[in-house]
């Protein structure tokens, strides 16, 4: 059985400002790395794998940061993956003190979170930058 990460549990993404953010497709660049995040197999992958083409970015973050707000359009619902509301999938990047999050709400897609510890604003990752901390993969063996 999947087990939640417990820093993760009950997280939500955090709304970004949608004022001047127009409705536009992912760009092959974020594809890329939201599918990096997907790319080991657990129940719903597949179905999740399958609405990256389809996501629409309707918001951005206010901060400069390469957070995206998502809404999948016209794709299968992920009813089987671990994690229906919150944090799917985490990832730390290699050699920089920055992170990525990656968010689902009813088994959608609803938001790439990229933070940093620094004062700066954390750029899109590069794909083979990250290395995954999955909570829909990672399995509780201990009994906590």
């Amino acid at each position: 059985m999947a087990a939640v990460l417990p820093i993760f549990r009950g997280l939500r993404s955090r709304t970004v400002d949608h004022v001047t953010m127009t409705d536009r497709r992912m760009t092959s660049e974020e594809q890329a790395v939201v599918l990096a995040m997907l790319a080991q197999d657990f129940p719903g992958s597949e179905e999740l794998r399958a609405q990256v083409p389809t996501a629409v970015v309707t918001g951005r973050c206010t901060c400069g940061c390469a957070t995206i707000d998502l809404r999948v359009e016209s794709a299968p619902r992920a009813a089987s993956a671990p994690v229906q509301n919150g944090v799917l999938i985490s990832a730390h990047l290699r050699d920089e003190g920055s992170g990525a999050l990656l968010f689902v709400e009813d088994g959608y897609l609803s938001c790439f979170e990229v933070y940093s510890v620094e004062d700066e604003p954390a750029a899109l990752p590069r794909p083979e930058q990250l290395i995954i901390e999955s909570a829909a993969t990672r399995h509780d063996d201990s009994g906590s």
